[in-house]
């Protein structure tokens, strides 16, 4: 999962309205305010009528498993056309397919992954959909979808992604490898940095990880949670922000030790950003340097030497070249299936020869917490989405209810148990992690992996990712520039920290065009931006 959360589509108020209807927007507003409530129904039997184009990513979702969808759905809905446009595109090239598609004068997909391009401005707020009921299951949406596991808005608020699948990071270790070494799995970050020494001086390669998210995304994620849990309270919405929801945010106290406590509130992109641009939320601070010494007495000094250009850490823990890789539950499957046998496809999938390949015993470990007098949370872990990432175009307001229908079947157990049990016999099944629609079952052996999965909340939220990233581009490069020079050792940890904050202070303004935001926005946080 190369993972993009960071949405910066702008929704202006008369959009939101004019999208919902009026007698939709008024129960949306009343469900902001508490109300738990389907808002509407959509139209039953032959009433639909029309088509609409899935291109989601996936290239990988046979035809078989197409049609076993669009049959189900066509027994309710005779009258509507399902077209399914998957491009033939890797989660690397789809952005680039996609942003062609949604930049044409008249974009032709009506579902797709829109959390690749998460700038474009007309995708649907599925917030308004959410108590909706589906006249098929009788039941509203997130009755039949969990829609809490993973909760991921724009800076406005929007929420224009539905995934149907969790995801949990963690580390994959080789159990023979360290009976070699004579360790044993991390419990904490001190133990972590002498199992990594006693494999090296075994002979072994530690771990392999990439530079590309694995280390800048997910790794300091998780740690910068620990040390800045108690940066929430300048950053959650306040009574009189635009966003603020008394239900949620009313009730609101801070528990470091709640390890969903990212999910029960409601984060202000604007609050974080003025306490940035104010001084109030900096980086040259000794929990950020402390940070730093910390990943430094492992990376990259026990990783492969290949780590700041390398993309696949897989295959070398799969050929026993390495002892640990970072990943996510895919691998858990993946790891049983290639341990098994490995086909020609596969094989050549993963650009290694015949027999390269030997059976090993494996298990996996959680992130091993840091400790310190600065921590003031325990570890968590990155826990987000896989599975199929859905959003719709939002066209005129009768495509737009045609899709949602569809959206609703596909994702409720009549349209998703057909497609997934026919998407099991495919041979590239390899489910990412548990399902998340609701009374649908994986096969039995998947069921069994995923049930040990320990969930431990999740770090990749809010604004845990933003000190390395900024919304991408140049100004990503260059701090994610600067924490490479800070691994290697050729800044200390805690210039790093100071040159980090002159950095963002240095370009503040660059930084707040990359969120589409302006210091008014930042100084009026009960102004929606762009309304």
């Amino acid at each position: 999962m190369k993972s993009q959360n960071s949405f910066g589509e702008k929704h202006s108020r008369r959009e939101f309205l004019e999208l919902l209807g009026a007698g939709t927007a008024v129960s949306m507003l009343a469900s902001c305010e508490g109300a738990n409530k389907p808002t509407t129904q959509l139209k039953t039997s032959n009433e639909l009528s029309g088509q609409l184009v899935v291109s989601i990513v996936g290239n990988n979702i046979d035809k078989n498993t197409q049609q076993a969808l669009t049959n189900a759905y066509r027994q309710h809905r005779p009258n509507v056309q399902v077209i399914w446009e998957i491009p033939n595109a890797t989660g690397a090239d789809y952005p680039t397919w996609l942003g062609t598609q949604l930049a044409s004068g008249s974009i032709r997909p009506d579902i797709v992954s829109g959390n690749y391009v998460p700038t474009f401005r007309n995708y649907v707020n599925f917030d308004a959909y959410r108590k909706m009921t589906n006249p098929l299951t009788h039941s509203s949406w997130d009755q039949t979808l969990n829609w809490d596991f993973f909760i991921q808005r724009n800076g406005q608020g929007a929420r224009i992604m539905l995934p149907t699948r969790s995801v949990h990071i963690m580390w994959f270790y080789n159990k023979d490898l360290f009976a070699r070494a004579n360790v044993m799995p991390p419990t904490n970050w001190s133990e972590f940095v002498a199992v990594c020494a006693k494999l090296k001086g075994a002979g072994i390669t530690p771990l392999s990880i990439n530079f590309s998210y694995q280390l800048p995304q997910w790794v300091t994620e998780i740690y910068f949670d620990q040390y800045h849990i108690d940066w929430i309270d300048k950053v959650r919405a306040q009574p009189g922000d635009w966003n603020y929801d008394p239900a949620l945010d009313g009730t609101f106290k801070l528990d470091p030790h709640d390890p969903n406590i990212h999910l029960k509130y409601t984060y202000n992109q604007q609050r974080f950003l003025r306490g940035v641009r104010d001084g109030v939320l900096r980086f040259d601070t000794p929990a950020v340097a402390e940070i730093i010494k910390n990943l430094s007495q492992i990376f990259p000094k026990y990783a492969t030497s290949d780590l700041f250009v390398t993309t696949d850490t897989y295959t070398p823990f799969l050929q026993q070249k390495t002892a640990m890789t970072i990943d996510g539950t895919w691998n858990l499957p993946s790891l049983q299936n290639d341990l098994q046998s490995l086909s020609p496809d596969r094989l050549k999938e993963l650009k290694i020869p015949a027999g390269s390949v030997k059976p090993f015993a494996w298990g996996s470990f959680e992130n091993p917490p840091m400790q310190g007098s600065l921590i003031n949370s325990p570890v968590r872990s990155v826990e987000s989405a896989s599975g199929e990432y859905l959003s719709i175009v939002k066209k005129n307001q009768q495509q737009v209810n045609l899709t949602v229908d569809f959206l609703m079947f596909w994702t409720s157990k009549p349209g998703y148990q057909p497609f997934n049990d026919t998407y099991a016999k495919n041979s590239s099944y390899s489910p990412g992690g548990p399902l998340q629609v609701r009374d649908v079952q994986d096969p039995v052996k998947y069921q069994q992996l995923f049930s040990k999965v320990k969930q431990t909340g999740n770090a990749e939220a809010s604004y845990n990712g933003e000190w390395l990233s900024w919304q991408g581009g140049n100004i990503q490069r260059d701090v994610q520039n600067l924490y490479k020079q800070a691994l290697q050792g050729r800044i200390s940890p805690q210039n790093f920290g100071t040159a980090l904050q002159k950095y963002v202070t240095d370009n503040f303004d660059d930084i707040l065009k990359q969120y589409q935001l302006t210091n008014t926005d930042l100084d009026n946080p009960a102004r929606q931006p762009g309304s």
